[in-house]
Parts: structure tokens; sequence; C-alpha cells
């Protein structure tokens, strides 16, 4: 069960607040559309709260050591890649298993991120090629990006993609962010680095830095600030509710 508190700080949530708290000091988090909140603890097993408070599920692949990425943004069909391993698996909304993909089947490099695409296909970067692709389940391709060093010098090996099913974001920490349309061509590079986690709402990039959650506008270049938090790790905006991940717990923040 959330235990409740009573958190007062600056930015969205100016006033009073009502603050739910899930104990987490693990690697990462993320949430879903339907309000549900995703832990990925040190260990690497994965935890899942629904929008009631209840943990839903719990599970460890441990066989597939590290998670690189975990994407949520269909509920019920959810994506983990283990680069490591190089391996995809697609569960169910209770993090059953319901299929495990050898991404060496369709890449003879390294594939660095995959994610799912807006038609439950496969967006996979091939870091050896430094190419955007795009498969089905059965690992037939669809897309195939032109290589990155067309247009840059630098060594790209993202760890993050997201789809929006208008554009696809490319994340490398160290390069910072690009776009590509759905097709798989190129649209535009944005100098954002070093990041732990984004999301794309709209036609903004949201993401923590430096104890601000910032909303970019890549299409008007407007910079935003939606809250602060000097003691966060990392902060994400869902649902109406700010999810503030602060020493040892992960605070849910909405207005009473």
């Amino acid at each position: 069960m959330f235990v409740i508190a009573l958190m007062s700080s600056t930015g969205l949530n100016e006033g009073v607040t009502h603050t739910e708290s899930i104990p987490f000091s693990g690697k990462f988090f993320t949430t879903d559309n339907l309000g549900n909140v995703f832990l990925v603890q040190s260990d690497n097993s994965i935890e899942k709260y629904g929008a009631d408070g209840e943990r839903d599920a719990v599970v460890n692949f441990k066989i597939y050591g590290s998670l690189s990425q975990l994407d949520v943004s269909n509920p019920f069909e959810i994506y983990c890649y283990y680069a490591d391993q190089q391996v995809l698996l697609i569960l169910d909304n209770l993090l059953n298993v319901r299929a495990e993909i050898d991404m060496t089947d369709i890449s003879t490099g390294e594939v660095s991120a995959a994610a799912r695409s807006f038609d439950n296909g496969i967006w996979y970067f091939d870091a050896s090629s430094m190419k955007l692709l795009k498969a089905t389940k059965n690992l037939v391709t669809q897309i195939e990006g032109v290589p990155m060093a067309t247009w840059t010098n630098e060594v790209w090996k993202p760890t993050q993609l997201l789809d929006n099913e208008k554009n696809i974001f490319v994340h490398d920490s160290s390069n910072g962010i690009c776009l590509f349309d759905v097709f798989g061509n190129y649209y535009k590079s944005i100098d954002i680095k070093g990041l732990l986690d984004f999301q794309v709402k709209k036609n903004k990039i949201i993401y923590f830095e430096t104890s601000h959650l910032v909303s970019y506008d890549y299409k008007f270049f407007v910079s935003d600030t939606l809250y602060v938090d000097s003691l966060a790790k990392m902060v994400r905006i869902d649902n109406g509710k700010i999810y503030s991940w602060v020493e040892d717990s992960l605070h849910i923040i909405s207005k009473e």
C-alpha cells in the first residue's frame, strides 16, 4: 500500500497537495497512461503498482541481466529490452511473458536499443551501422533508415527509443536526441544531453535536469519549467500527477 504523507514544494504543485509514497531505491521508474507505476529495482526486478496503490505484479528475468529500457506506451503490451543479451521481452499487463525475441536473429551488429512502434511492431537501433530500423514481431524488416554517419561525425549508441505516432525519438546520453519521421527519415537533432529519462507529449519533450522538470517545445524552440525539486533524482508527469523519486521513495503528488 502507499504511505500517505504531505509535501510542500514549488512549481506545479504550489498550494495544498496530496502525496502518496512507494518505497523505492532502484534504477529507474516509468508510468503509463492508465496511472500505473513501474519500478525497476537494483536487482532488475520489475514491480507494477496500479492507480489504486496496490502492487499488482513483480517479476525478475535474471537470466537476461540488466534491463536497458522499459516501454509501457501500450499498457497491455510492455516491451523490456536487455541490451547485454540482445533480447526483447514482450509482456502482458500482469508482466507475463508473451514473446521472447532474439535481436541477433535480425541484426548482425549490436542492437543498443529496442522499443515499441505505434502499430505494435519494433523500432530498433543498430549501433554497428548507426541505423534506425523497424521490424514486425516476426522480425520482418519494414523500414531501414540511412546511416547516421551521413549527417554526423559523432558515434551514436542510443539506449532509449520512443515513438509518439508522429516521430521516433532516439536518445543517446552523450549526444542528445535525434528525431525521425515514421518512415525512418532523419528530421532534426536536439542538444539535450545526459538524461536518465524523457517523455514526449504532443510537440514537447519533457525531461528532468539539475532539479528542474523542463518542457521543451521542439517546434517553437521554447522551454518552460514545470516543477522544481532539488532533492529528486528523477521526475515524471503523467495523468495529472507528478512522480518524484527522492532518496528511497517515489512520491506521487496530486492536487487535493
